[in-house]
């Protein structure tokens, strides 16, 4: 028979074992919780990386770029009018400097630094890379994402399309994007960073054959980009908006103002409210994936805000 010191002995023993065991069990639904929130929420931070967003002018870019300075990117926004040199003012202009105004109150890492830029002017794009340059830490030569949300949308047959309506839509839409990936392909190559691409969406209806062949021939190219910059460490990713009208992603953003007055609204942090906000919760938490997992997909597809978008009846008889 066990006497009574061995017994305790052995009590303590698989207590012991018993804590071990627990510990361990803890951590490792700890570490799986936390891996699938990531995963589902995009919760990693942007810690100030460095994030160009090259066309803030459209309904899209300007919701995609305030997203990313909240969620901690220095973010650089390009724009066409409303910035540093420019004549004209904009909505998107006034609706980035109102968070900047706010983020001065608060403590927090996200920024937003306005750029002139155009993607159909190379001059431009230059300009663009070495004010990003200039503003990166010392002893640093890299950007973390290039987000090409520049485009244009022209609904209307073919037969009353002019053509250089078509040479404006490619030239924007898909040569953009090709002169945006050779401009920072060298800081994307010292970060090991990614590009991401707006691809097709589903149910678009008719009149837009140009528009079509522009985002099928950026989902090609980014196809054979992400082949050609593989080996320098650059990611290429496409996200397809599905759902959501291409006029409504390119549409100019207005500001938003209460009924019946003139008087603009403002969001609970004071800052502007602009109308239309394209992407819905859910779809920006997959974007958010897209910028900060390390092993992005090639592909992945937005959530649609608007359902009743599938079911316009786009196509006219003329």
């Amino acid at each position: 028979m066990m006497d009574q010191q061995t017994a305790w002995v052995l009590a303590l023993q698989l207590v012991a074992l018993l804590s071990i065991a627990s510990a361990i069990l803890l951590y490792l639904i700890c570490k799986i919780r936390g891996n699938h929130d990531n995963a589902i929420s995009g919760s990693t931070p942007g810690a100030g990386k460095p994030v160009l967003v090259t066309c803030c002018d459209n309904a899209i870019g300007l919701q995609i770029a305030l997203h990313m300075a909240n969620r901690g990117f220095r973010v650089f926004a390009g724009l066409k009018n409303g910035c540093s040199g420019c004549n004209e003012d904009s909505v998107p202009a006034k609706v980035i400097r109102s968070w900047l105004k706010y983020r001065e109150s608060i403590q927090g890492q996200g920024n937003i630094v306005p750029l002139h830029l155009d993607v159909t002017r190379e001059d431009l794009l230059y300009e663009s890379l070495d004010i990003i340059r200039a503003h990166l830490p010392a002893g640093e030569d890299g950007i973390w994402a290039v987000i090409c949300t520049n485009g244009l949308a022209y609904r209307s047959p073919i037969a009353q399309q002019d053509i250089s309506h078509w040479d404006t839509i490619l030239k924007t839409n898909l040569i953009g994007v090709l002169r945006t990936a050779r401009t920072f392909q060298n800081l994307l190559k010292h970060s090991s960073g990614r590009i991401l691409t707006i691809g097709s969406t589903d149910n678009m209806g008719c009149g837009l054959v140009a528009y079509a062949a522009s985002r099928y021939g950026v989902e090609g190219a980014s196809q054979a980009l992400s082949q050609e910059l593989s080996p320098l460490g650059i990611k290429v990713i496409t996200v397809n908006p599905i759902g959501i009208l291409p006029e409504l992603l390119f549409s100019q953003p207005k500001l938003a103002r209460k009924p019946d007055s003139e008087e603009v609204c403002l969001e609970i942090n004071e800052c502007l409210e602009y109308q239309p906000q394209v992407l819905s919760r859910p779809a920006l938490e997959i974007l958010d994936i897209a910028v900060t997992t390390r092993e992005p997909r090639d592909r992945y597809t937005l959530e649609y805000k608007y359902k009743w978008s599938r079911q316009l009846n786009l196509c006219k008889v003329y």
